[in-house]
This record gives structure tokens, sequence and C-alpha cells, in this order.
């Protein structure tokens, strides 16, 4: 068997919401850094979900840390 070395990477987890159905996982992203993933959740966000009002459909980025 090989051997895996495991480093600690950063998770961004993506979230599915539309009216009347509820949530559920989209996408789950890794990091090698904690910058890279905090600015993707961030601008993710800026760019999807910049509507004054919540639509019927959205994912929303959040940043989860480290993990490992």
């Amino acid at each position: 068997m090989a051997q895996v070395t495991i480093q600690t990477v950063y998770k961004v987890q993506l979230t599915e919401y539309e009216r009347g159905w509820g949530q559920k996982p989209w996408e789950t992203l890794y990091f090698d850094n904690e910058a890279e993933a905090r600015k993707y959740a961030d601008d993710y966000n800026k760019e999807h979900n910049n509507k004054d009002y919540v639509p019927d459909w959205y994912v929303v980025a959040r940043y989860e840390g480290k993990v490992g």
C-alpha cells in the first residue's frame, strides 16, 4: 500500500438553497492556504449573492476552516 502524507488544507463548502425545497451541499473545495480559501468564498459571494433580495435559488460559499 502506498504511503500518503496528509497536509493541512482549508475547506470551502458551497451550499445550494432553493425556496420550497430547502438546502443541500453543492460542492466542497480544498485550498492549500487559508487566505486563498477565504478569498475564494468572499469573491464567490460578492459575485453571485449581491442582490438586495433573496432569490428563489442561490448558492452560498462558506469558509469552514482547517482540515487535517
